[in-house]
């Protein structure tokens, strides 16, 4: 071995190749004059790319052969640190001449491992640059000033068509991305569109093979694999699924997030893995960005190899974009995964809402979960109270196998038997990919069974074990998907709902038979409500257009000082004795009907505005005798407000509207009734200048809520408050909502009042809970607000402004107003679902009180109205109404909310029942924001009784 000194200063001047479209060739050129002056065995030319430090073969020509590439047996790249001659040549700027008899070991073993005995080695340099090594065989072949003519072209013409050749490759991997782009946009499978992108990247890096690893569970699971000769693997990769252990290049990848490359030096290439595939070299890329990761992608090869840097952005790119192909794929197979458990959990409802017991509840669920997993056999195994399994019913098995099943289970206790023990005890599925091998189930057992794969899940009502579902595969095995297993899960959890229905589906019928009766009543009263008054009112006005009817409003002068003054149970009391009063002086075809709180209708049908003034009067000399109380003798008065049809409209609600309107002007003027009158009311001026007013007290914040306490049954601690509206006149003093309301609503002001009644509720709220007050605030909702679509974005500011959490609202919405646009209504009830805020049906059992609405609504909470509670310890059917009403929202998941709690009695009865929460006149009367902390401070929690069962 002896150096030979760099050709440098007395270097000719190059001459750069004629363009460089020709580089290749004129490099080739170069090369061949070379071999033909020189009489070399073999020029070769090698590229040093300095980011990675590896030299790759690029071109060589050999005696009688025409110039190329250099043959794919020999393209091996080398790393100038692990290659002595390419460290001295490139790194070193070295040039040798290197005989195999005198050369160091290092350079001995190099040179005999490519079979080379002689050979000269000189740098490429452009400038300051090592563009790459020339080498001659043997090393006296060309002689100094061959060589100094020579490389400073053959430097040039390298450096020329490798940057030919490298933009070449980008377009071409810039070709490899757009074609993975289209891919996926064109791939009918994962399997279809993770094979193509493996075979391109596999061809375009020069590898024996490119592979894919998907997360699942938190391991990596080999999907793909394509191999440089097409050749493609995808699901029999299955097999490798029981490998020892998993491939340490990808793991680190998935660990670190970033790509690696390896050889079979390397700790992170060994193992299973490399010696099932004669991995010697590898890079590993992940499949997305950190940290939400799909998966790694690996190329590999059996030979030692570096990866140059265009391959390694390749891989890189192609991993980040893959993996966010692969999301959105998961996402769809996740969402369709979720329609399809939609679907079973629909048919499972439909179909488990008409059966009456346990048994036939048990099969609906079984064939529910096979149609839902394609499985062949599915079992609802059924356990009785002791823990002892009590029915099968099943779908897909023979009469003859079901009956040897029986034999052997019905009447065993849980833990008898493994599998059984295994589920009740994890309360979680337990899925069997070979049944034969499990050691879950008795040999005898299994073959009665005739499960080949099975999964198994709890069927569980709170902490009761109401018994298993076992679905499964009786042909080959089974390899059911994370996603399936979920969704089996959920139909199982829906359909313990369904099985403990069933036990109750006879009681609940007469329950629902009882309730369909009182839906056209007042519960308070007895009289018709004001759905039966508006359907009848209805079908008068549309059935007889040629005849005349009359409706009467009917409101209670001072009806809230009876409230204020002597409790709710005495109002709710003097209520009840009004009925008959008005009754009195009607005809049996007279309807007579409690609207709601201290308003009445009647209609008369047959009737002109004579008669219908005639029947005003006689209901006023009704109410003028005294009613007796308790001892007390209380006079009441009414104002009554009449609309005819037709002369005041052929429509309902406009009907309804004006005698309301007529009922009204009859209050403000306290002459007892009067007829509508076209054009206006009795004083519009009174009403315009009200107006006027109200408008300025929305710009003033004269409209301020006042706060009425929610008392938790459960802990016997104050939850939150009731905010309701008062307007603080000037001159008029604190009005009631009574005095206001109706004029906001008619005049299109509820929406904007509505929202500033929040607004200013959301910020007392925050005010007490960064205090250290862990309280909710529930608001009323108008018609005009479920009108109004933006209203979900309109709290979700109001919330963000204030910075109150969405639970700690509560937005009460009564029935009626849910039936004035029921289908607007539900839209915009999901949307403020949808941001975390509780829904309440307030006064419920005062309208309509449709257990279908109750159903389809997204209502967290039902809010019994005070009228069932004032008799609550005394009317045996008030009782059973609170009673059932609290079943029913247990039932269905609900806090249920009692107002009107006016004494201890009822509060005690209340929470012997296990109501939620008690609010009335016992626990607290409204008050205004700042007086509620002092009153709060001076609150010591109410014992509550524990609730068991």
């Amino acid at each position: 071995m002896s150096e030979v000194p760099t050709s440098g200063a007395d270097a000719q001047p190059a001459e750069r190749p004629p363009s460089p479209y020709d580089a290749v060739a004129a490099l080739e050129q170069l090369m061949l004059r070379l071999q033909r002056s020189s009489g070399a065995s073999r020029v070769a030319v090698w590229v040093h790319e300095a980011s990675t430090g590896v030299a790759f073969p690029f071109r060589q020509v050999r005696s009688g052969e025409p110039v190329g590439q250099v043959p794919a047996s020999d393209r091996v790249p080398l790393s100038l640190d692990r290659s002595p001659v390419m460290s001295a040549v490139i790194g070193e700027r070295r040039t040798l001449n290197m005989h195999l008899d005198d050369a160091p070991q290092s350079l001995a073993d190099e040179a005999g491992r490519y079979g080379v005995r002689s050979a000269h080695g000189e740098p490429l340099l452009v400038g300051d640059d090592v563009v790459g090594a020339l080498i001659i065989e043997p090393a006296a072949a060309a002689s100094a000033s061959q060589l100094r003519h020579a490389t400073p072209r053959l430097a040039l013409a390298l450096q020329e068509a490798w940057t030919r050749r490298s933009a070449q490759r980008r377009l071409a991997q810039s070709d490899v991305l757009l074609g993975l782009i289209e891919s996926a946009a064109l791939a009918r499978s994962m399997d279809q569109l993770l094979g193509s992108a493996c075979e391109q990247l596999a061809a375009l890096g020069e590898v024996h093979r490119a592979c894919v690893f998907l997360l699942e569970d938190g391991v990596l699971v080999p999907r793909m694999a394509s191999y440089a000769d097409g050749r493609r693997d995808p699901d029999s990769w299955t097999q490798f699924r029981q490998a020892p252990e998993p491939l340490r290049l990808a793991d680190e990848v998935l660990r670190t997030g970033r790509p690696l490359t390896a050889d079979r030096d390397s700790d992170l290439l060994t193992g299973w893995w490399v010696d099932a595939f004669g991995i010697a070299s590898g890079l590993a890329v992940p499949l997305g960005r950190s940290p939400q990761l799909s998966g790694v992608l690996t190329l590999d090869s059996s030979s030692i190899q570096p990866f140059p840097e265009d391959v390694r952005r390749l891989a890189s790119a192609a991993g980040a974009h893959l993996g966010g192909v692969i999301e959105q794929a998961r996402a769809t197979e996740a969402r369709a995964a979720s329609l399809s458990t939609a679907r079973a959990v629909r048919q499972l409802l439909v179909d488990g809402a008409s059966v009456t017991g346990v048994a036939e509840a048990g099969e609906v669920l079984a064939t529910v979960v096979r149609g839902l997993t394609g499985a062949e056999r599915s079992a609802a195994f059924l356990v009785d109270d002791a823990g002892r399994l009590a029915e099968v019913r099943h779908v897909g098995w023979s009469e003859e196998n079901i009956g040897v099943i029986r034999d052997r289970l019905v009447g065993r206790d849980v833990s008898d038997v493994r599998l059984w023990q295994l589920t009740a005890r994890d309360r979680r599925p337990v899925f069997v990919p070979d049944a034969v091998a499990s050691d879950l189930l008795d040999a005898d057992l299994v073959r009665a069974l005739g499960l080949t794969a099975y999964l198994t899940v709890p069927l569980l009502s709170g902490d009761r074990l109401l018994g298993m579902v076992v679905t499964g595969s009786s042909s080959g095995a089974a390899e059911w998907s994370p996603a399936l297993r979920q969704a089996v899960q959920q139909v199982v959890l829906e359909g313990a709902l369904v099985v403990q229905n069933a036990e109750l589906r006879a009681v609940e019928q007469l329950r629902v038979q009882q309730l369909a009766r009182e839906a056209h009543n007042d519960p308070l009263t007895g009289l018709a409500n004001r759905r039966r008054f508006t359907e009848e009112l209805e079908r008068t006005v549309y059935a007889t257009p040629a005849r005349s009817c009359a409706v009467l409003m009917i409101d209670l002068d001072r009806f809230k000082e009876v409230n204020d003054s002597f409790g709710h149970s005495v109002g709710d009391e003097l209520l009840r004795l009004v009925g008959p009063r008005l009754q009195q002086p009607l005809a049996p075809t007279d309807l007579l009907a409690r609207m709601g709180g201290d308003e009445f209708a009647v209609l008369l049908p047959d009737a002109d505005t004579a008669r219908a003034q005639e029947v005003a009067d006689r209901i006023g000399a009704a109410l003028r005798e005294a009613f007796v109380l308790d001892g007390m003798s209380l006079h009441v008065d009414a104002s009554v407000g009449i609309a005819v049809c037709p002369d005041h409209g052929r429509d309902r609600s406009l009907l309804l509207a004006r005698a309301d309107t007529a009922m009204y002007s009859a209050k403000r003027a306290r002459d007892g009734a009067q007829v509508w009158t076209p054009g206006g009311e009795a004083d519009p001026r009174d009403r315009l200048q009200t107006l006027e007013e109200l408008r300025g007290a929305l710009d003033s914040d004269q409209l301020v809520p006042h706060y009425q306490p929610q008392l938790d049954l459960h802990t016997g601690r104050v939850s939150g408050v009731e905010a309701l509206v008062r307007w603080a006149h000037p001159e008029r003093g604190l009005l009631a909502p009574d005095a206001f309301l109706g004029l906001a609503e008619q005049a299109g002001l509820m929406r904007r009042l509505a929202l500033r009644v929040l607004e200013r509720s959301l910020r007392d709220l925050q005010g007490w809970r960064a205090a250290g007050h862990d309280l909710s605030v529930a608001v009323n909702l108008s018609v005009s607000n479920l009108a109004d679509v933006a209203l979900p974005d309109q709290v979700a500011m109001l919330l963000e402004a204030t910075g109150v959490p969405a639970p700690a609202l509560t937005l009460e919405i009564t029935e009626d107003v849910l039936m004035a646009d029921a289908a607007r209504s539900s839209q915009v009830l999901a949307g403020l679902r949808a941001l975390g805020v509780r829904l309440s049906i307030d006064d419920y059992g005062t309208g309509y009180s449709s257990l279908t609405y109750l159903r389809a609504l997204p209502v967290h909470e039902l809010k019994l109205d005070r009228s069932f509670v004032g008799q609550l310890t005394s009317d045996v059917r008030a009782a059973a109404i609170v009673r059932s009403t609290l079943q029913l929202g247990r039932d269905l998941g609900m806090t249920i909310v009692v107002e009107g709690v006016e004494d201890a009695a009822a509060l005690a009865t209340l929470r012997e029942w296990r109501c939620d929460v008690a609010q009335g006149y016992h626990v607290a009367r409204p008050m205004p924001a700042e007086h509620f902390l002092d009153w709060l401070a001076q609150q010591l929690p109410t014992p509550a009784t524990p609730l068991s069962g």
